[in-house]
């Protein structure tokens, strides 16, 4: 605009000096010519002249002005409009975020006394710690976190968007129910089925959200509520003092050292106990040793008779011939014998070897299975002999039809006895 008026204004000022000299000429025709006239003429013809100059350098000094300030005023525009291009691009600073920093840190981070790192170390942040700047500086930084203030290298913290960034990615997200009775559901819909129900001040841990529901840790489960019922807070945080460390590290050793200690005890006592309990079954093993002799000498040798013999099946036999095996599989010839005979003693009573043998409660293998195990891997053939003789009449206990171990024995409680191996047979 300045180069249009200043051309205006000169093609104005050519054309007032144009019209100068045409009446100048104009006068000059019409009026006789003398020295004065023609001085005085001179004179205007060169103050046109001088004024045209004048009018043409001032005009060449403007359009040179004029041709700089252009330039001038482009490259401004250039720089402003890239300038607002740049400001454009950057992201605004959440402003929750615009005066908080987060670590930088997989470890910890020190605060110290002065912006020194030679200054006192006053507090110490966590990884995924963050807090307040007060004073920003290229070095040190000063924060606050907790109840720590101080200067902390500003290489390892981020700050702003960053920060944020920061803080959503090691922070950890809770929520608190701001309603009675929420309902929480398998899936994030009203639709989905209802896994339990959250109280209104309920605490839980955030794992996933979207635009309207919030992933939550309830109970073990993976449940989702309404985010309408929650009040979601990012939780980061904050720096520890070197008193409160101390304190926590001193309480942590307290512990430790009752954790010891109640293991100690815990295994003195425990030793105790096996001495107590190892104690105990000696005199008890003596006991049954003073009981077994004794009652060995009150023991009564039985003479082996013969008897009948018995009509008994194919089955029968091979049944009775496990059944030794399975009660006396480990004692001698005798203890084998006389438990055949046990059970040919009691046939009168029950009819059959089988209803003996099978009788409700009277034979332990045969409850734990340890009978049919010898059925399908079949007897000794030792047992087998016992038991054909036993059926073939030889008796060596006529008169007993029970029989138990020794160390399970209650002999006070028996009229008769005889003991075989480590069996006692009695009536």
């Amino acid at each position: 605009m300045k180069l249009r008026s200043r051309k205006k204004t000169i093609a104005t000022s050519l054309a007032v000096v144009v019209t100068t000299g045409i009446l100048a000429t104009i006068v000059a025709g019409v009026i006789p010519t003398d020295k004065v006239n023609e001085k005085k003429t001179k004179t205007e013809n060169n103050t046109v002249r001088e004024t045209v100059s004048v009018e043409v350098l001032d005009h060449e000094m403007v359009m040179g002005t004029a041709g700089i300030a252009s330039t001038a005023d482009v490259n401004e525009q250039e720089v402003a409009e890239a300038e607002t291009e740049e400001v454009q691009t950057q992201p605004e600073i959440d402003p929750e975020y615009a005066n908080k920093f987060m670590t930088n840190v997989d470890d910890t981070l020190n605060i110290r006394s002065a912006a020194d790192e030679n200054s006192d170390v006053v507090g110490k942040l966590n990884a995924d710690s963050g807090g307040d700047v007060l004073e920003n500086g290229a070095d040190w930084t000063k924060v606050k976190s907790g109840n720590v203030e101080g200067y902390v290298a500003t290489q390892y913290l981020v700050f702003g968007n960053d920060a944020k960034a920061r803080a959503e990615e090691v922070g950890a997200k809770n929520a608190t129910v701001i309603e009675d009775n929420i309902r929480v559901r398998t899936t994030p819909s009203e639709d989905a089925g209802i896994i339990g129900l959250a109280d209104i001040n309920d605490v839980y841990s955030v794992t996933n959200q979207s635009a309207d529901w919030a992933e939550i840790d309830y109970d073990g489960q993976v449940g989702y509520v309404s985010k309408q019922y929650l009040n979601i807070v990012l939780e980061v945080g904050t720096a520890i003092s070197i008193e409160e460390e101390q304190e926590q590290i001193r309480l942590e050793e307290e512990e430790r050292q009752a954790q010891l200690k109640a293991e100690q005890e815990a295994a003195e006592a425990a030793e105790k106990e096996k001495a107590a309990k190892e104690k105990k079954a000696k005199e008890e093993a003596e006991e049954k040793q003073e009981e077994s002799v004794k009652a060995e000498s009150k023991s009564k040798n039985v003479e082996t008779v013969q008897t009948d013999s018995f009509d008994a099946s194919t089955d029968d036999s091979y049944l009775l011939a496990c059944l030794v095996e399975a009660e006396a599989g480990s004692e001698p010839y005798e203890g084998k014998l006389a438990v055949a005979n046990v059970v040919l003693n009691r046939v009168s009573s029950y009819g059959s070897i089988y209803s003996v043998i099978y009788a409700p409660g009277q034979f332990s293998v045969v409850k734990n299975g340890r009978l049919d195990r010898i059925k399908s891997s079949g007897p000794s053939s030792q047992s087998v002999e016992a038991a054909n003789a036993a059926l073939s009449g030889t008796n060596n206990v006529p008169n007993y039809n029970f029989f138990r171990a020794t160390y399970a024995a209650d002999f006070s409680r028996y009229n008769n006895y005889t003991i075989i191996g480590t069996q006692v047979f009695y009536n």
